[in-house]
């Protein structure tokens, strides 16, 4: 709570104390380039469609966009947590496997556009329903290869079940939540198996990283 009382008693005091804070700086500047990616125009021929035969056996479940929606909370909420009650290595640990595997995709994405062909008129006008219709109406199925929903939700599972702090109860609930997150990606057609293999090994290999070159 003090940090917090700092922020808005002293904003700049409070920089000057956290100065690792500016890494947040990086998010704008992510979404300002990924909605550039997601608006441009590429040929369709020169779009690679993700896809296995499982994907087509996976059924769609619209009750799975609760989980999906459930990363909006716990991307945000992880960051405001390490950062104010976490500890400074725990939040750099974070925003170098959330960030880097972000620039990853960017990268990928730019040079090898993607996308999906899964998606599957709903026709039904329950909660649910609407509320996938309404996610894919600001959600174009391009640049989905890796999957940073998922690469993002594995990078918050994993620095939080390193803390020494969080009581194995929180951890294990958030883990069934990320668990949960990953799968939905899959059962509203938001991402290919592939994409969720993918955006999870990416996150693994950051966590080696870091654990073999930043850690100490």
């Amino acid at each position: 709570m003090e940090k917090i009382k700092t922020m808005y008693t002293n904003p700049k005091g409070f920089i000057k104390d956290n100065i690792y804070c500016l890494w947040l700086l990086y998010l704008p500047c992510y979404l300002l380039y990924f909605a550039r990616l997601q608006l441009r125009e590429v040929p369709a021929s020169e779009v690679q469609i993700i896809e296995l035969p499982i994907d087509r056996m996976i059924p769609t479940i619209p009750a799975f966009f609760i989980p999906y929606a459930m990363w909006w909370i716990i991307f945000p909420g992880a960051l405001v947590f390490f950062l104010f009650w976490g500890t400074k290595n725990d939040f750099l640990k974070l925003c170098f496997i959330l960030f880097g595997g972000y620039t990853i995709c960017m990268i990928v994405y730019t040079i090898w556009p993607n996308g999906l062909a899964l998606r599957e008129p709903l026709e039904s006008t329950d909660l649910f329903s609407t509320a996938v219709n309404w996610l894919r109406s600001i959600d174009p199925p391009r640049n989905v290869c890796p999957s940073m929903h998922v690469s993002s939700t594995i990078a918050i599972d994993l620095v939080v079940r390193e803390c020494r702090y969080i009581k194995l109860r929180y951890k294990n609930i958030e883990t069934i939540i990320a668990v949960l997150i990953c799968l939905s990606t899959m059962f509203i057609k938001q991402h290919s198996v592939v994409d969720v293999v993918l955006g999870w090994a990416m996150s693994v290999l950051l966590w080696f990283i870091w654990k073999r070159f930043f850690e100490k």
